[in-house]
């Protein structure tokens, strides 16, 4: 099975999350049994599980390692957040909140924000450095809700709260305060994210609905194709050109995080309009989710034969 996996990019994720949405799309309550059970297999693990990788991930990152790491996923992270403030105001002046073609302002800022570390994870593993791996937490701060959420309180002038970015933020430095100051604790968990990836794949396939998502139809497709037009694409061509690296980074960042399925019911609770769209809205999103992470596995590998890169062993 572990060999199957392997062979897939992003397997190690990707195919756990699969099967996991299957249940969740056939059976839903069947693990909801209480317990150690449901605190593993239902989308009640996903936070724990986030945050330990978030944490493992970020005992790999000495000072030395940090600084590369802010020179180009953070650089790549911040063009990511220009596009998405410019592209999602842009929409709201000429769309307005309820959109063109079913494609509400709610929908296209969530798309466009989202980011799927653990895809991205599972990708670099693969295919990149060490220190393209334990950026993992840094990805991890754009994976959250709040971010879209961020980005849609911008485009209509609303208050931000960061306390989520405070929550995300804690689990990383106290990492980074341990690969620094106690190195030989820091190697307790060498490898521990390889462990861990099937289990957060399982835990956000949790929240996909595979019939919902494909009841979007073509709005969901649409936002696909907008997705790695203005976000991605760009993306991949800072990281080509400007930072002459192998765009294996930027495409690993590009795919949609289940965790974004959640946003349009959290800010549906503060208004009647968004209310009244948030199931149409999720469902498109959760087809973008299923969608982005069968093709840019699919990229990557093309990339990775085009350049002549080969699944690291580790």
């Amino acid at each position: 099975m572990y060999k199957f996996m392997k062979k897939v990019p992003g397997g190690l994720l990707l195919i756990p999350m699969l099967i996991s949405a299957v249940f969740a799309t056939f059976w839903p309550n069947l693990f909801y049994i209480g317990g150690l059970t449901e605190a593993l297999f239902t989308k009640k693990g996903i936070n724990y599980i986030v945050a330990l990788i978030t944490f493992c991930s970020a005992t790999s990152l000495d000072f030395k390692s940090l600084a590369k790491v802010l020179k180009k996923q953070g650089l790549m992270l911040l063009v990511k957040i220009i596009l998405c403030m410019v592209f999602s105001l842009l929409f709201f002046k000429f769309f307005g909140e309820t959109g063109v073609f079913g494609i509400s302002l709610l929908s296209f800022v969530c798309i466009l924000a989202s980011l799927n570390p653990s895809l991205y994870l599972a990708l670099t593993k693969d295919y990149a450095t060490k220190t393209d791996e334990s950026a993992f937490g840094l990805t991890g701060l754009l994976c959250l809700p709040v971010f879209p959420i961020i980005v849609y309180s911008v485009a209509q002038s609303q208050a931000i709260d960061f306390s989520p970015i405070i929550s995300t933020l804690i689990p990383l430095v106290l990492g980074i305060l341990v690969a620094n100051f106690d190195k030989e604790f820091a190697n307790i968990f060498k490898g521990s994210t390889t462990m861990l990836t099937p289990f957060m794949g399982w835990s956000f396939g949790t929240g996909i609905n595979l019939i919902e998502s494909f009841k979007s139809g073509v709005q969901g497709i649409v936002l696909v194709i907008i997705f790695y037009v203005l976000i991605a694409l760009p993306i991949f061509l800072f990281e080509i050109k400007v930072l002459k690296s192998t765009g294996v980074s930027a495409l690993g960042m590009s795919s949609v995080a289940g965790l974004t399925v959640s946003v349009p019911l959290i800010l549906s609770q503060n208004s009647d309009y968004l209310a009244s769209i948030a199931s149409q809205s999720a469902s498109q999103i959760a087809l973008a989710v299923v969608i982005t992470s069968v093709i840019t596995p699919i990229l990557v590998k093309m990339l990775a034969k085009k350049k002549g890169l080969e699944i690291n062993k580790y």
